[in-house]
């Protein structure tokens, strides 16, 4: 087997093992690339239960099996997101569902893998855009947690930091 199979591989696995356990918290920061906006959002996932919650200075985003999606507003407002949105989830989240990021070169996908490569405690992936391979960009796949903890398009980059296992509820 070559490397980047295996670096593959390893996703997989850590992937599959993840949703196998219980609650996750992390703070994800998001920077425009541009040099503008910066963003942080505390998340927890539940994988056992299938929810999970995003909280900004703006909004708390949530979502239960049972409730679907429900965004709660720090000036009052209440939204339901649809129903047959169940499956969406915001880029705060994706993160957590690597198999979810629009990378892996499907008819949806924005990229495409060009390479993987086992380093330190995960799998750094090279991206290339599909409607112009000039635009780039890298993912990093942290194997312990089976989540994706850097993502950097052309357009903004996402950095998980202090994950970490959450008791049970």
């Amino acid at each position: 087997m070559d490397e980047s199979f295996e670096a593959l591989l390893s996703i997989l696995t850590a992937v599959r093992n993840s949703l196998l356990q219980r609650r996750l918290g992390a703070t994800v920061d998001q920077v425009a690339t541009d040099g503008g906006a910066r963003q942080s959002a505390e998340v927890i996932v539940s994988y056992s239960d299938r929810t999970w919650t995003v909280t900004d200075e703006n909004k708390t985003w949530s979502f239960t099996p049972a409730r679907g999606g429900r965004i709660e507003h720090s000036a009052g407002e209440v939204e339901q997101a649809p129903r047959d949105r169940d499956d969406y989830l915001p880029p705060e989240v994706a993160l957590f569902f690597p198999l979810s990021m629009r990378i892996w070169g499907g008819i949806q996908d924005d990229f495409r893998m060009a390479g993987a490569e086992a380093e330190r405690e995960g799998v750094r992936l090279a991206l290339v855009s599909i409607e112009d391979p000039r635009f780039t960009g890298s993912a990093f796949v942290n194997t312990k947690y089976g989540v994706m903890t850097e993502y950097v398009t052309p357009g903004r980059t996402f950095h998980v930091r202090d994950l970490s296992w959450l008791p049970r509820l």
